[in-house]
């Protein structure tokens, strides 16, 4: 085998290491109840936190926005169930109707890709 660019360019050099060190981001941001406890100021941060919310959420339920609203508010300590539900909407975690009656979480399938995309960003909103 040859010292050639990798197979999977996109793919972690390390993915061991990634994960040790979301793993050490989580401890710091999860409270003893696995909510996490305040919002990061680091972008990359934020990413890996709406991760973790988003792999809590059922996928093919359909919700309202007090729903969702009640779901977030499970998962942090920090009061701001609105500033998520945002988030995972533009990241395209959770898809809403036009009119935000109701939400759901987005396909799996396409979990991976859409957050190599945005993690590759370097957590810029992709347009």
């Amino acid at each position: 085998m040859t010292n050639a660019e990798p197979r999977f360019p996109d793919a972690p050099r390390d993915p061991i290491a990634e994960l040790r060190k979301r793993a050490r981001i989580l401890e710091q941001l999860l409270d003893d109840r696995g909510r996490v406890a305040r919002w990061p100021v680091r972008r990359a941060q934020q990413l890996i936190v709406l991760d973790y919310i988003a792999a809590q959420i059922e996928a093919g339920v359909v919700m309202t926005e007090r729903e969702v609203g009640t779901r977030l508010d499970a998962l942090h300590a920090f009061d701001d169930a609105a500033l998520i539900r945002r988030e995972l909407v533009d990241l395209g975690a959770l898809q809403r109707k036009r009119d935000g009656s109701a939400y759901w979480k987005a396909d799996d399938a396409g979990d991976a890709e859409r957050w190599a995309a945005i993690e590759g960003s370097g957590g810029r909103r992709q347009t």
